[in-house]
């Protein structure tokens, strides 16, 4: 029987959202003491799975989670759970509110229930646990006049009375949770990818990376940073977008930035749970204006040009260290244009038209190499 790990004690979150995902499936459910147990234990695999929050609507990322992932290899992300969040507060029967002296719960919890804490409780001591619940077995075990913020679930579990429903601030409020294991899941139609990468450190390196989505028209779903945690200022960046990674596209753009990024890590494609997801919005009944059309056809003119003139610099550098007699290298100019018109057929597009692009541009370069050389020569 499979083997899922969730944070505990019973009644958390993540258990709910645990069993969300096991559904009517026959899978024992092992209570974890913290996430870094869950990760580790499915990196050893005493657990199958193991269920950890990703991010909230209101608070952002779970940076522990992000960072347990940046150090942590051999364990992938291969489902996720969306769950909307229902904030109550608990307390032992007989408590009234207005006698409440400490309100416990998991930072998560404290943070998106933060309004209603400064507006009703105000003044109150606020302690952090583990989980929320841990806060509801806390306060169950206390004499004093706590509440615990947690589910309908832990309010059974521990014999409290709920004393106020839906205390979070927002009431969209949901949570993403990830699915871990030893591997990801196979390719499907409603798939989404997650990796980390780390960018070189020079100008324009992050753009470099986001247009390889961008020019391929890959939906980029979340961006997320973290320190790397060895010098002020290096971050990592957590990426999620549309597609599998075996996908044509997906696996295109994720090849372009492993050349160009200092260091790219998979964290696996899975499906995408668009439970909670907010309508699309309808497409015109005309399809794309012709307004649209060229704000399009300008952005990729802009995208073109740049790159271009990243090519130029390379081939300036190239001029530097060229002699007088060996400025042209035709072996080279036809295996560039082999190259591009193979490239072209790959991407759909006349490759007689490129052919004739680079050859323009090979000319140009040519001229260009020359007066450098010329310069560097006369010693001007």
């Amino acid at each position: 029987m499979k083997k899922i790990g969730y944070l505990g004690p019973s009644g958390t979150f993540t258990e709910a959202a645990t069993r969300k995902y096991s559904g009517r499936e026959p899978v024992e459910l092992v209570c974890c003491r913290s996430f870094p147990q869950i990760v580790s234990d499915v990196k050893s695999g005493l657990l199958d799975e193991g269920v950890v929050p990703l991010e909230n609507s209101t608070e952002g990322a779970v940076s522990q989670i992000l960072d347990l992932m940046a150090q942590e290899e051999g364990v992938m992300f291969r489902g996720e759970i969306v769950l909307s969040v229902r904030h109550n507060l608990l307390v032992r029967p007989g408590t009234e509110i207005s006698e409440i002296k400490k309100v416990l719960s998991h930072p998560q919890a404290l943070a998106q229930c933060r309004g209603y804490l400064s507006r009703e409780l105000p003044g109150v001591e606020i302690e952090e646990t583990t989980s929320t619940a841990r806060a509801a077995s806390i306060v169950a075990g206390s004499a004093g006049p706590w509440a615990a913020i947690g589910t309908y679930l832990a309010a059974g579990n521990y014999s409290l009375k709920l004393a106020v429903a839906d205390i979070q601030d927002s009431s969209q409020n949901a949570t993403r949770f990830i699915v871990l294991g030893k591997s990801d899941a196979g390719p499907g139609n409603n798939c989404r990818t997650s990796i980390i990468v780390e960018a070189r450190d020079r100008p324009g390196a992050l753009y470099g990376i986001l247009r390889e989505f961008a020019l391929r028209d890959i939906s980029l779903t979340r961006i997320e940073s973290r320190p790397v945690k060895k010098r002020l200022g290096q971050y990592m960046f957590f990426i999620d977008m549309d597609g599998h990674r075996t996908d044509r596209k997906v696996g295109e753009a994720l090849e372009a930035v492993a050349r160009n990024a200092y260091y790219l890590r998979i964290l696996g494609s899975y499906p995408a749970d668009r439970s909670l997801a907010p309508p699309e919005e309808p497409s015109p009944a005309q399809g794309i204006t012709l307004e649209e059309a060229r704000a399009e056809i300008d952005m990729v003119d802009s995208q073109i040009v740049e790159l271009i003139g990243m090519r130029t610099r390379l081939v300036e550098k190239i001029a530097g260290v060229k002699s007088p007699g060996r400025i042209r290298d035709e072996a080279r100019e036809e295996e560039v244009l082999r190259r591009v018109r193979s490239l072209a057929v790959a991407k759909g597009v006349d490759p007689e038209m490129i052919e004739s692009v680079y050859r323009i541009m090979i000319t140009e370069y040519v001229k260009m190499q020359k007066r450098r050389v010329q310069s560097r020569m006369s010693g001007c």
